[in-house]
């Protein structure tokens, strides 16, 4: 059976690592290797007393910005190991369209012929929260951005390890030994944005900003990926944009909160 992996960076994440983690236990990621940016709230410290930290290989990664060189590091060290990998972040959660699990998915024979399948986002915005609110990500916030949007045609790559040859300038994409396919099993060229928008099979929910205090902190904390913070503005585009109800994800929730109880 293939073994699925994550990878991913993270920095001050705590109140939102066991969630993402559970869930992605949940659809059929098999092990986690997690770089710790330089947290300051122990969020490692919190996976360690978890009951996924059996799941999880920690490592200290001082690095800034860190992600480019943590996916790098990766790729050496880590993903001989495993048959797929999917970079994403902490705050993206990949999310079957139907069933359950992406293991039903990956083993699609359409697949096949694909070093990487390109799963494009879903962005959700604020949903009318200011301060954090208790309870699960997935259902705190269910209004996104329209499907015809630009920014929902970015993608987050699922790689075939054994096809990984480098870590590209974005960590939109990958450098692959063989053709990417979007998730219809057509194939595309592996750019960070798609020219054509695709939401079949399974996506990512980027849970982007969060609530007004959220982003706040968000854009204090830094990026993984450039010393640049992000812009101010967007937390209003994306919250005036994001008027679009989606609830799918909450079908999750009970099976998620019982796997965050266990």
């Amino acid at each position: 059976m293939d073994k699925i992996a994550v990878c991913a960076i993270f920095k001050d994440e705590a109140p939102y690592l066991l969630e993402w983690l559970a869930f992605h236990r949940m659809i059929g990621v098999d092990l986690f290797v997690l770089y710790d940016n330089g947290s300051s709230d122990a969020g490692s410290d919190l996976i360690r007393a978890s009951s996924f930290a059996r799941n999880v290989t920690l490592i200290d990664w001082p690095d800034r910005p860190g992600q480019l060189s943590a996916y790098q590091h990766f790729r050496i060290n880590h993903a001989p190991r495993f048959d797929w990998v999917a970079f994403i972040d902490i705050d993206e959660f990949i999310m079957p369209v139907a069933g359950g699990s992406i293991r039903d998915i990956l083993m699609r024979r359409v697949y096949q012929p694909y070093a990487q399948i390109l799963p494009q986002w879903l962005v959700f915005g604020p949903s009318g929260h200011r301060s954090r609110p208790a309870g699960l990500v997935i259902e705190n916030y269910t209004l996104r951005l329209p499907e015809t949007a630009e920014a929902s045609r970015h993608v987050k790559p699922i790689v075939r390890s054994a096809r990984l040859r480098g870590i590209d300038y974005t960590p939109h994409a990958a450098e692959c030994d063989g053709p990417a396919c979007n998730t219809s099993g057509e194939a595309v060229l592996p750019y960070a944005i798609q020219p054509t928008e695709c939401h079949e099979v399974m996506v990512v929910h980027h849970y982007f900003t969060k609530s007004v205090e959220d982003w706040a902190f968000k854009r204090r904390r830094g990026r993984g990926d450039s010393l640049e913070p992000y812009p101010e503005r967007v937390f209003a585009d994306v919250a005036g944009e994001a008027t679009i109800e989606d609830v799918r994800a909450l079908r999750f929730v009970p099976r998620l909160r019982a796997l965050l109880r266990s």
